[in-house]
């Protein structure tokens, strides 16, 4: 557990300095140098396991999406890992209006959340390093369509509603290394007296290519303690570890990996994961991405 621990730490302050290292790509720069273009795809996909990349679908574009997790591995053989167990669930379809700004929609199995999501690229990371950063803006607006009678006897329809929003910062260090980094902020009209609101959280992901198009993932969130007023919340919610393989073609991006979060809504992931990564608390899911 603490050798996780300080890799997750190591990584960290790897993060910190490759963000600041000039950016190499040998001719191909020397031959655009005078033009101001962006890096060729720092991410396969919009989505790199259960946060935003700083990738937004081509102007025009759709993407559709299949997420799936399988149950955690605690029951052993008896569900043959978590492979027989109840798996969640989420569809979804996002649209490029420009070449930096996307919207879309999806829904999730388990708790019925029906997601309106947008991204806003605000910088592109270019190959002269004149911008040396991605700067990705993303937010969502969440309702939750179960039966009502889950929200308690003072129900009112707004609380089914739940929002998130996270900026995000990412490099292309080379030709087979992109990282990124942000802060987020989730928000719940609604939960259980013993929970919080709000809560804000740390993100830190990347891509490292193996060989040809095929790259290993991982995937990063700390849920961080807010100053409150109340010293009586329970239950703080666990961080989340994602560590996986990807595969990328020029039309479909799959992603399997093993994860301690078994939600696919990131406010919910945050806010009430109680899953511990180095507890043993792991699942199998993976992602399909494909470009319409």
């Amino acid at each position: 557990m603490n050798f996780m621990k300080s890799i997750v730490r190591l990584l960290t302050i790897l993060m910190l300095a490759f963000l600041f290292i000039p950016i190499s790509y040998g001719q191909e720069e020397e031959e655009a140098k005078e033009v101001e273009r962006p890096v060729r795809s720092p991410y396969e996909a919009v989505m790199l396991v259960d946060f935003p990349t700083t990738k937004t679908p081509a102007k025009g574009s759709f993407e559709y999406y299949i997420h799936h997790r399988f149950g955690t591995f605690d029951n052993g053989i008896s569900d043959l890992w978590g492979f027989y167990a109840p798996a969640n669930i989420r569809i979804g379809l996002n649209y490029g209006i420009t070449k930096n700004i996307s919207i879309g929609f999806g829904t999730e199995k388990n708790r019925k959340m029906q997601e309106f999501n947008a991204a806003w690229r605000i910088l592109e990371q270019t190959r002269s390093n004149k911008i040396p950063v991605a700067v990705m803006a993303y937010g969502n607006v969440v309702i939750d369509a179960r039966n009502k009678s889950v929200f308690g006897e003072r129900y009112e329809g707004t609380n089914r509603f739940s929002y998130y929003g996270q900026l995000l910062v990412g490099r292309k260090i080379s030709n087979a290394m992109s990282l990124h980094t942000g802060l987020s902020m989730s928000h719940f009209n609604s939960v259980d007296s013993l929970l919080e609101h709000d809560r804000i959280a740390w993100h830190f992901g990347g891509r490292i290519k193996i060989w040809s198009d095929n790259s290993f993932i991982f995937e990063y969130t700390n849920p961080l303690e807010l100053i409150s007023e109340h010293d009586e919340f329970t239950n703080p919610p666990k961080a989340g570890l994602s560590l996986g393989l990807e595969l990328g073609t020029s039309t479909h991006a799959f992603q399997i990996f093993i994860s301690n979060y078994n939600g696919i809504v990131p406010q919910q992931n945050i806010s009430f994961n109680q899953n511990d990564f180095f507890d043993g608390d792991i699942l199998l899911g993976f992602n399909i991405t494909v470009r319409i």
